[in-house]
């Protein structure tokens, strides 16, 4: 749709008394000089403010100037639009007094994804900038992001519950189709495909509306597609660097001879490798599904102690540390082209 399919001028006719609208309590000032139309609301606002942030809105105002046979409201011109009242208000509150201070959260998600849509709609391109600064804090283009994002999705009791953090992916998978923001696409994929396809493929049901909420068919295949892509990149990763791993060759535990612990670093990451291998292919984990989770994990385990691993000497978790560094920055940098070759400027 056009934004100029988002505008129509009444005339006397359209609605015949003023007892067919209500005037918005808050948003209408007494020095107002247009009323602008949404729904069976009007707000008594200033020609030049929108005229200033909005260049749709201010080819709009200009047409309802030249137009002979006008609709009024108190006195002044009315241009209709076609967006709900609730949109409209925080679209204009936010004109008025700058963008609220509004966290990504699934709380105020429906005040955000509404400024964005018609800040995108009306080409306030400054504020919707801040927005999706925004929301990149949640969906991040660089991996350091998305590692501290995560680390904010848990409780205080170290349980990971993202679900209660941040809005539902598909919410801002569908939000990002919308107003063409490609750079919230491939974290917002990678997260949804940690969850099971079928919970995915019949939807989200938001818990205030009961409004069962999908993916289009191509970005569900988008989703089955880069989720195998990354399925498949852990599985290598697990068989390259894990399984029968070599001791590095400043192994100081290679130093001692025909001595059985010349086998413990060896030992230490076979150990890894059954763990992380029993964990993708059960319900052992809640983060079992999520493979830059598996790969930092499998060096973890070894620092934590984990099951009483063994620990590898430091020259055998240097390497593999590096490995594993690398092994992460490659996945991410793949997320764009394994879900559907998202274009984005800036990733990584």
């Amino acid at each position: 749709m056009s934004p100029w399919e988002s505008f129509s001028i009444p005339s006397n006719s359209d609605v015949s008394s003023t007892e067919a609208v209500t005037r918005h309590a808050n948003l209408s000032f007494k020095d107002g000089n247009v009323a602008l139309l949404a729904e069976k609301r009007y707000f008594l606002v200033h020609q030049g403010l929108l005229s200033r942030h909005s260049p749709v809105l201010k080819t709009a105002l200009e047409a309802l100037e030249n137009t002979s046979t006008l609709y009024s409201l108190e006195g002044r011109p009315v241009l209709e639009v076609q967006d709900s009242s609730e949109d409209m208000s925080y679209f204009l509150i936010t004109l008025y007094d700058g963008i609220p201070e509004l966290s990504p959260t699934v709380e105020t998600f429906r005040v955000i994804s509404a400024l964005l849509r018609l800040t995108t709609k009306y080409q306030v391109d400054r504020l919707r900038n801040d927005l999706l600064r925004e929301l990149t804090i949640v969906w991040p283009s660089s991996l350091a992001s998305w590692d501290v994002r995560e680390e904010a999705m848990l409780s205080l009791s170290g349980v990971y519950e993202p679900r209660k953090y941040s809005p539902h992916p598909i919410f801002i998978i569908n939000l990002a189709r919308l107003v063409n923001a490609p750079e919230l696409l491939p974290s917002a994929f990678y997260d949804l495909s940690r969850n099971s396809i079928s919970h995915t493929a019949a939807g989200y049901i938001a818990s205030g509306t009961m409004e069962c909420h999908n993916l289009s068919d191509e970005d569900l295949f988008n989703l089955l597609k880069g989720r195998e892509d990354a399925s498949r990149f852990l599985s290598t990763f697990l068989v390259n660097q894990l399984e029968g791993r070599k001791p590095s060759p400043n192994c100081i535990y290679m130093q001692v001879g025909n001595h059985p612990r010349r086998r413990i670093c060896q030992i230490a990451f076979e150990n890894v490798f059954c763990d992380i291998l029993r964990a993708t292919n059960s319900l052992v984990c809640h983060r079992s599904c999520d493979p830059l989770f598996a790969i930092m994990d499998a060096e973890m385990m070894y620092e934590r102690g984990d099951g009483g691993f063994l620990r590898p000497c430091e020259y055998c978790r240097t390497e593999f540390r590096a490995e594993v560094k690398a092994a992460r920055d490659e996945f991410w940098h793949s997320l764009p082209g394994w879900f559907g070759n998202i274009q984005v400027s800036v990733w990584g």
